[in-house]
């Protein structure tokens, strides 16, 4: 064994032990390079994303959280509202509701994500009709990931990939600055007591142009804004780069989120520049080529040849924070072909 990998594993010893609850809410270690709880202890990031997963009934989303707990997970990956068409059924959650229920005009929104007036944008959801009862069903949903210890990265409005139908900076324009801030500052206050939620920024979008810019912006502020809110912010930047070295929000980060998609750029190489990023910050692999998102899967990602799970080792034993890492048919939460690949190997993970 190499001196590095002894060494990388040392730093981890303290991961391992044996099975036990975690006192919640999380805070940032002494030096500033993972997650503990309330006692102290470490917490490392053992995540599954699962970005669909408020659009599966009550007994969906519930079977889904046991299975991450049983296989040693304590963390998911979600965007709270959804767009992206290859996911199921956006915008809606598992009951059929949707997130608003006006459009920018003044006209009852019926979910549809396919605007008439992208000009003016007046076909749009207006982000502040918040529907009671949608958000009521993800009140539930987070208290069922608390009461089970599963730790939250949730995007209150993922951007997408240069801001098109993967994600909401459409609509966030359209909306403008002070209802997006008014929305941040909403959706902060209604879960300021939830000890469970790390809020993620961005999305697959690396650079932004002065518009979209400043509604982001004013969805940070606006979250920012809620006393007695225990925030913690990551984000996805685009593929190749780390959240605290984004050029526009790189400097709101708390956590920072490591992401490749490719080979190109190798995950070792970003994790280790995130654990060295000065200031120092819990670092952690957020996302890389999926399981069976490769050649043995779907052929969504030519970068996602097995075995995958090199690239979690990598990116724990590089970063330290721990890991996030997904499947490519259960991210979509399609049913039911997303609970047809919940045991592959490279999926399980281990006891601590």
């Amino acid at each position: 064994m190499s001196k590095s990998i002894f060494l990388a594993l040392f730093i981890l010893l303290p991961f391992f032990r044996l099975q036990a609850q975690f006192v919640l809410p999380l805070t940032v270690s002494k030096d500033h390079h993972y997650l503990v709880d309330l006692n102290d202890k470490p917490f490392p990031i053992l995540g599954r994303t699962a970005w669909f997963i408020i659009s599966q009934p009550v007994n969906g989303y519930k079977a889904f959280i046991d299975n991450t707990i049983s296989h040693g997970y304590n963390s998911i990956e979600m965007s709270v509202i959804t767009h992206w068409p290859m996911g199921n059924h956006a915008p809606f959650n598992g009951e059929g509701e949707v997130p608003f229920l006006k459009r920018l005009n003044g006209e009852d929104w019926n979910g549809l994500l396919n605007y008439d007036s992208l000009q003016n944008g007046g076909d749009m959801p207006d982000f502040l009709s918040a529907n009671e009862k949608y958000w009521t069903y993800v009140d539930q949903f987070l208290e069922y990931c608390e009461d089970k210890g599963i730790l939250v990265f949730m995007f209150p409005a993922y951007v997408g990939y240069d801001g098109q139908e993967q994600g909401w900076m459409k609509e966030m324009v359209a909306n403008g600055h002070q209802k997006i801030y008014s929305y941040g500052a909403w959706i902060a206050s209604r879960y300021k007591k939830r000890r469970n939620i790390v809020w993620m920024l961005m999305g697959d979008m690396g650079r932004f142009n002065q518009k979209q810019i400043g509604v982001e912006q004013a969805l940070i502020d606006g979250l920012k804004s809620v006393n007695g809110n225990s925030i913690q912010f990551s984000a996805e930047s685009n593929s190749g780069e780390n959240a605290a070295d984004n050029i526009h929000f790189g400097h709101e980060m708390t956590m920072n989120g490591v992401y490749t998609w490719s080979l190109k750029i190798p995950v070792p190489y970003l994790a280790r520049k995130g654990y060295t990023h000065m200031p120092a910050l819990p670092a952690f692999l957020l996302e890389e080529p999926y399981d069976e998102e490769g050649p043995d899967g779907n052929n969504y990602n030519p970068s996602a040849t097995q075995p995958v799970r090199r690239f979690q080792w990598w990116g724990w034993l590089s970063s330290i924070g721990g890991y996030i890492s997904g499947n490519g048919y259960v991210w979509q939460f399609v049913d039911p072909i997303w609970q047809q690949h919940l045991e592959t190997k490279t999926r399980r993970t281990w006891t601590i």
